[in-house]
């Protein structure tokens, strides 16, 4: 039995994250009368009260108690008063990971798992599916330009999501077609260890339906390790499936010259900037051929593919200084924004960083401090607790002292308000701002879209 059909009013804790947002738009299109929580409102909150979900700042008791079902996310803390509260209730409880892996049994999935570009490759194959027909229900991380949204109702068999796997969370999906971009280890406050990290991927690759398509990228040495009866690969620098050969830079963008199964298909040319993005391309391009879409159609709609929100986004100018943002908080995320950039720019680069979580930035320290290397200076904002308490010694000035070893010059501002005021004092056109981080540092980034020349 359909275990939601029993349920008619759905409490989310923490609403306003990215991804639960989007399941509240797909429970409400169910029929299901959803309200949430969370204690920061924001513009996807905003949105869900323009759909009439009841969104509320503190805990309303009233809520819970009518609710058949409570959905939480995986990052709440043990002592959260409404779980707490729901669990004395005895109410029916749910993780957003549990929802997702329900949502994946009732669709022919397509997830996309990885240390890192999960957002852009999901998006990337929606605006695909889009494109090609399939009328797909699309959820992502994050804001696809197409939608204006981080989530599309769709009328098909078609469910294209992420699968994060922090907490073994996309352990709880089963996919038709799943997509592994690559294993670099993060969330070691969680996995402990590489191998527990890499033995995760493995299990994830296990769950895929029978029947179904594996697709990883084969220059990662881990995700080639992954086992599977129908495995499709893709590569830059390996013999693969799907190859990428003669990557340039024309006018801004990348272009590349595909080759499947040895023959040489064209050159595909990508509006999204940066060497990485042809890897997110090829694995793009691997589901749209295991989904029988034709060629021509993958190029187009990689070329007519605008990006996502945070991801290398040109948010203003200040006296001609480019303003650039991204979602980057791993090192190996940095050093591809950071190459991604001055690829396409000749001018001073100045990266402006805000750690995600004191557990990353302590169990990645070393990482980080050689990430900025190719940067002109380095500015640091305070660590980003998200979920997390403070641990001792590991904060921004300590990050700042080991990153001092490799760049020449270092700044720390103790908040977003003195960095703000240095960018506009400093800025000239020979310069870029790259903006990097996952935390609340996009308010400092979109501060400078009213200063857009």
């Amino acid at each position: 039995m359909d275990f939601l059909e029993e349920v008619k009013r759905i409490h989310i804790i923490g609403i306003g994250g990215i991804s639960l947002s989007a399941l509240a738009v797909i429970l409400q299109a169910k029929g299901k009368l959803v309200t949430g929580s969370d204690k920061v409102p924001s513009s996807l909150t905003q949105k869900l009260e323009e759909k009439g979900v009841r969104v509320v700042q503190e805990m309303d008791k009233t809520l819970i108690e009518k609710a058949d079902l409570v959905v939480y996310t995986s990052a709440i803390a043990k002592d959260d008063t409404e779980m707490l509260y729901a669990r004395t209730l005895k109410k029916r409880v749910c993780s957003r990971a549990e929802l997702l892996g329900y949502f994946s049994r009732q669709y022919y999935t397509i997830s996309v798992a990885g240390s890192h570009g999960k957002t852009t490759v999901s998006s990337m194959i929606g605006h695909l599916f889009v494109v090609s027909g399939k009328d797909p229900t699309i959820h992502v991380g994050g804001i696809m330009k197409e939608l204006d949204g981080n989530v599309r109702l769709g009328k098909s068999k078609y469910f294209i999501t992420e699968a994060c796997e922090y907490k073994d969370s996309f352990l709880h999906l089963s996919s038709d077609i799943a997509v592994v971009l690559n294993e670099d280890p993060d969330h070691l406050d969680y996995f402990k260890n590489n191998e527990n990290y890499y033995k995760s991927f493995e299990k994830f690759a296990k769950n895929i339906k029978k029947d179904g398509v594996l697709i990883v990228n084969y220059d990662d040495l881990f995700a080639r390790r992954l086992k599977f009866i129908n495995r499709f690969s893709y590569a830059i620098k390996s013999r693969a499936d799907l190859q990428a050969i003669n990557i340039k830079r024309e006018d801004g963008f990348e272009t590349f010259e595909l080759l499947f199964l040895g023959l040489n298909f064209g050159k595909v040319r990508l509006r999204a900037l940066g060497a990485h993005n042809v890897y997110n391309a090829l694995a793009t391009i691997a589901v749209g051929i295991a989904s029988g879409i034709s060629l021509q159609i993958i190029k187009d709609a990689l070329e007519s593919f605008e990006g996502v929100e945070r991801r290398l986004e040109l948010v203003g100018k200040v006296k001609g200084a480019e303003i650039i943002h991204d979602y980057a908080h791993h090192p190996d995320e940095i050093i591809a924004t950071i190459k991604a950039v001055k690829e396409s720019e000749n001018k001073h680069i100045i990266s402006i960083f805000q750690p995600h979580t004191f557990t990353r930035t302590r169990d990645l320290y070393y990482e980080f401090c050689r990430a900025f290397i190719e940067s002109d200076e380095v500015w640091l904002l305070p660590v980003y607790p998200a979920r997390e308490k403070p641990i001792p010694k590991i904060t921004s000035k300590f990050l700042a002292k080991g990153i001092a070893k490799y760049n020449g010059v270092v700044r720390y501002f103790s908040n977003f308000d003195k960095c703000y005021s240095f960018i506009n004092k400093t800025a000239d056109k020979d310069k870029v701002f790259l903006i990097m981080g996952a935390g609340d540092i996009v308010s400092l980034a979109y501060r400078f879209k009213k200063n857009d020349e």
